[in-house]
């Protein structure tokens, strides 16, 4: 079954060096219950505070209202002291009414906060259009505050800086300054705080503007000592500009802006949370999304994705009929069903054969809770000559989605039904010149069977071996995964090999038979596996080896039966027999309860499901004796070898 694994993506950077491990103070020691070499204590009591840093909404798709109400539920689950951002909190460019419902939209997002923002204008928060004198910075006064401004918190001062004083680009040199106002009014701020850290916020990244004064601002904050970070926004762009003087720059991305050609690298959502400590402050830079609540997956949740994961919910119905002699014409149906509470958006795919032509539905959609898609498939086959070893699949995919916002994606795969051509004139037994399968440790031969166990509830699988000695367990005739049955060859010792039969019973997991006889592992043996309803058997050479009693009824699978492999989670083969198989034989009933001689060829019946004697190879397939059609498809290059038993 396939596993999901969520990842959020954390990125940390120091601001300033933590002390050494060996330095860490630590506290009292633990209250041990038992005798220990190693001592471990409390952690030591640490003064400190965090906040949170929201970059720029600007300029990105009306869904990125969306990506800032994610930012501000990752805040709340952080819950830092207060939350910063650094401008462009609103489109602008626009008149007075538009700019004033962009504003109240930001501001009603950000109502949701559980403790206190704070914002930073930017040029879209004061540009008007049709342009007019001031700009919209009597609005922005009037609805988000002053224009620069500082506050207090514990020993830390923070300053908001306004980097848009001409409301203009034109000469970054003359319009891109610190006016003489704002920077008398930063100095007398500065002067008047005993904060012990300042931390810097605006919004155009001032100190890479060719010409403007940011250099006098910058001297500014060194001559006072205590500015640790500066941070902007604008760019659209992550940027780590490095520590000058001792103080560190940084330029923040997007939090539902537009993002810039650099996406996903250096483009991305994010929120910053800062945690400040006397001696240190540590900075984590997290992908919008990535801070998830407690309740991101429920119990039920997960047992649901889990039922999903058996794929039940997709099936094929109808069949593909192939031809030797002339093209076909066919339709199958592709059901997807929806068994949960919530709507399930799906796509379809295909992996056919190049020479199918399709006609189809669309593929993709979304599926309403307890609704079935039924999406009919047309397909024209060419006359199947062998050349095409290929089996046409489908995979659908659902995205499953928590309470929470958690979407997992569910796949599921499903071989398309085939009515494989009528080859009797090639499928019966050749006693005079007997053949058998020769399978090198890569090599298979597979079987789509499924739909003849649609209502079998008991069965009898054999066939005659000949094999290596294996390494650990090894498939020779399997269908398991998760469910279903086969039979495996399991090293218990130098030269013997025991076969190890499994049935999986609804409700109650695998169950397994493993015979303890040894025997010549190199010599022909034959091997039947039967379960009747009740009880699970292993015959070696006609002899009952291993039983295991336990009713229940057969689990299904709809992936294939293969001979010399196991199939993995996709049904692709694994664990590969080396050896040769003959006579390979399967049926709906218990054909062996007491003692028997195996019969050197096995003849068909109207019980038996699929029957291949190795003898002979059509069109590229194996062909099957049942009357069924249930041909072999080889899987690598298997080899029929000439071989009197």
């Amino acid at each position: 079954m396939p596993s999901c694994l969520i990842i959020a993506l954390i990125v940390a950077f120091a601001l300033t060096p933590d002390a050494a491990p060996g330095e860490t103070p630590l506290g009292e020691p633990v209250s041990a219950g038992t005798d220990a070499e190693q001592a471990l204590h409390a952690p030591a009591e640490r003064d400190e505070f965090s906040f949170v840093i929201f970059s720029d909404r600007t300029g990105g798709p009306d869904e990125g209202i969306a990506v800032l109400e994610q930012a501000v539920r990752m805040a709340n689950r952080l819950g830092p002291a207060f939350v910063m951002t650094v401008g462009d909190l609103i489109q602008g460019y626009n008149t007075d009414e538009q700019w004033i419902a962009q504003a109240e939209e930001y501001k009603q997002v950000m109502t949701d906060l559980r403790m206190p923002w704070y914002p930073v204008a930017g040029n879209h928060d004061v540009y008007a259009r049709p342009e007019k004198e001031g700009g919209h910075t009597d609005l922005y006064k009037q609805h988000f505050g002053p224009l620069y401004y500082s506050f207090d918190y514990h020993w830390a001062h923070f300053v908001c800086l306004f980097s848009d004083e001409e409301l203009s680009y034109a000469n970054p040199a003359e319009d891109q300054n610190v006016g003489p106002e704002q920077m008398a009014w930063l100095r007398d701020d500065l002067a008047s705080t005993d904060a012990t850290q300042v931390f810097v916020f605006l919004h155009h990244p001032r100190w890479n503007y060719q010409g403007c004064n940011w250099d006098d601002v910058h001297r500014l904050f060194t001559e006072d000592g205590r500015v640790r970070a500066v941070f902007a926004g604008h760019w659209h762009e992550y940027r780590d500009e490095g520590v000058r003087d001792g103080i560190h720059y940084y330029v923040l991305a997007i939090t539902g802006g537009q993002a810039t050609s650099l996406a996903p690298g250096a483009s991305f959502d994010h929120i910053n949370h800062v945690r400040v400590r006397r001696d240190a402050v540590d900075m984590a830079v997290l992908p919008v999304g990535s801070v998830l609540p407690g309740d991101v997956v429920l119990g039920s949740e997960a047992e649901e994705m889990h039922r999903l994961g058996q794929g039940d919910w997709l099936q094929v119905r109808g069949e593909v009929a192939l031809d030797v002699d002339e093209q076909r014409s066919s339709t199958v149906t592709v059901l997807l069903h929806n068994p949960t509470a919530r709507p399930m958006p799906y796509e379809v795919s295909f992996d056919v054969p190049k020479s199918w032509r399709f006609t189809h539905e669309p593929l993709q959609g979304t599926i309403q809770p307890g609704d079935t898609a039924s999406l009919p498939i047309g397909v024209r086959t060419a006359a199947f000559d062998g050349a095409e070893r290929s089996i046409g699949r489908i995979e659908a995919t659902i995205i499953y989605q928590t309470a929470a916002g958690r979407t997992h994606p569910v796949s599921a795969l499903a071989d398309i039904p085939l009515a494989l051509p009528n080859l009797d004139a090639f499928a019966g037994a050749a006693p005079d010149d007997n053949k058998v399968l020769q399978l090198d440790g890569d090599d298979a031969v597979r079987l789509d069977v499924s739909r003849d166990l649609l209502d079998v509830h008991a069965f009898t699988l054999e066939c005659w071996v000949r094999g290596s000695e294996p390494t650990g367990r090894v498939a020779f005739l399997t269908k398991t995964e998760g469910s279903s049955f086969g039979m495996f060859w399991c090293n218990e010792g130098a030269n013997q090999t025991t076969p190890t039969g499994y049935v999986n019973l609804a409700g109650h997991g695998y169950i397994w038979a493993q015979t303890s006889t040894p025997w010549q592992w190199d010599q022909w043996t034959h091997i039947a596996l039967t379960y009747d309803g009740a009880a699970l058997r292993i015959f070696v050479n006609g002899e009952v080896t291993a039983e295991t009693e336990h009713a229940g009824s057969i689990t299904r699978n709809h992936f294939p039966l293969y001979v010399g492999a196991d199939p993995g989670p996709r049904g692709e083969p694994t664990s590969f027999f080396t050896g040769a198989i003959d006579e390979v034989r399967l049926s709906d009933v218990v054909r062996y309860e007491e003692p028997f001689r195996p019969a050197r060829i096995h003849r068909r019946d109207a019980h038996t499901l699929m029957l291949l004697h190795f003898d002979a190879q059509a069109y590229g397939l194996h062909p099957d004796d049942s009357g069924r059609s249930n041909h072999g498809w080889p899987i690598g290059e298997p080899v029929l070898h000439a071989e009197a038993r």
